[in-house]
């Protein structure tokens, strides 16, 4: 018990003791995280999909992430609407 209470006295003594007109350090800014496009969804797809998606992240050694990107981009990129005017979501 004596260490203990040795440890919290030199803490609060430590404290106490401070000079508060010695120069404060300032700390550097923390880097913010690079925001990106991407935007989180969550769809239920049938488990044998999900299986298959990921065997293939597997063996292509790739994110399930980056392999669902790939396969809607392919998928909005050949798909041609049937009107002239698509509809505004």
């Amino acid at each position: 018990m004596s260490k203990k209470n040795t440890i919290i006295a030199g803490g609060l003594n430590g404290l106490l003791n401070a000079n508060p007109s010695a120069p404060q350090e300032q700390a550097e800014p923390k880097a913010s995280k690079p925001t990106t496009a991407n935007k989180t969804v969550c769809y239920s797809i049938p488990a044998e999909v999900a299986d298959k998606v990921r065997y293939i992240s597997h063996y292509d050694r790739k994110t399930l992430g980056a392999v669902v990107t790939e396969a809607l981009t392919a998928y909005v990129n050949a798909w041609k609407p049937t009107t002239e005017k698509p509809r505004k979501l």
